[in-house]
């Protein structure tokens, strides 16, 4: 659709591609035809099918993303720009590169989808690889989302050492039933009211659950098989806690303490 003729308007990409069309699109400067940009070709056309209703090119990862942004930009197409901006919070986006994500969606003005990157970033250590992305975002904005993740891994981690949060049933559960197992050392309050002893296993399960939340403050870590694993391979060896300890903490981990991380991330 871009090699017309007779349209008044002919971009020439930095590869050498020629795109002609109608100059309604992009508005050359007075008396000229005939654009240089620095864009290459495949973005050009990318950019250019955006303009036309129900096209949407696809774009598979980040990099084309944001070549796509940057030309958008330049040339102010500021409409085309919302269009294209919910592709930064895809799913697996966000699970596997939340940073390139959340300093894409920063150098481009779009602030709910960086609030979602940011929140995102908790799932990974925040001191991982460097990505080049990094470089379009003021220092100061980097150091905010390390005190946000900071701040996040406090009221978190305070979660495993606090037990005023679990449910009023919470005393039901085995690791408060269980006499036979080694308790801890310390007992503990629950929101009744009541101070309860509690099995070894369960406090090393969550003060292995705060290692990790501190290093990645989000509910999903909680859920890690391996941190269950090593609980439930104490809890098996005591005859009491064997047939009970799996569906409670399944329960305990899936139903609450999970949730109540990421009620707490939400206060920061």
């Amino acid at each position: 659709p871009f090699d017309d003729n007779d349209s008044d308007l002919v971009l020439h990409t930095s590869d050498g591609g020629r795109f002609a069309f109608s100059g309604i699109v992009i508005r050359p400067e007075k008396g000229r035809d005939i654009i240089e940009i620095t864009e290459d070709s495949l973005t050009t056309e990318r950019v250019l099918h955006f303009c036309y209703p129900f096209t949407n090119p696809v774009l598979e990862n980040l990099d084309d993303i944001q070549k796509v942004l940057a030309m958008m930009k330049k040339f102010e197409m500021r409409g085309l720009m919302e269009r294209v901006k919910s592709l930064l919070v895809q799913p697996s986006f966000l699970e596997e590169e939340p940073l390139r994500v959340f300093a894409i969606a920063y150098r481009f003005g779009f602030e709910a989808e960086t609030r979602i990157a940011a929140r995102s970033t908790l799932r990974h250590q925040i001191f991982g690889p460097y990505v080049k992305e990094l470089e379009h975002i003021p220092a100061s904005v980097y150091h905010k989302l390390l005190q946000y993740h900071r701040k996040c891994s406090v009221v978190v981690c305070g979660l495993t050492s606090d037990f005023s949060w679990f449910p009023g049933f919470a005393s039901r559960w085995i690791w408060f039933q269980c006499d036979d197992c080694v308790h801890h050392s310390l007992s503990w309050p629950l929101s009744d009211g009541k101070i309860y002893e509690v099995n070894a296993w369960f406090i090393e399960y969550m003060e292995r659950a705060r290692s990790v939340l501190r290093e990645r403050p989000c509910g999903k870590v909680v859920n890690d098989p391996l941190l269950i694993m090593d609980a439930l391979e104490t809890a098996t060896h005591c005859n009491t806690c064997r047939s009970s300890a799996f569906l409670d903490i399944s329960t305990f981990i899936g139903e609450h303490f999970s949730v109540e991380v990421e009620k707490a991330v939400d206060t920061v």
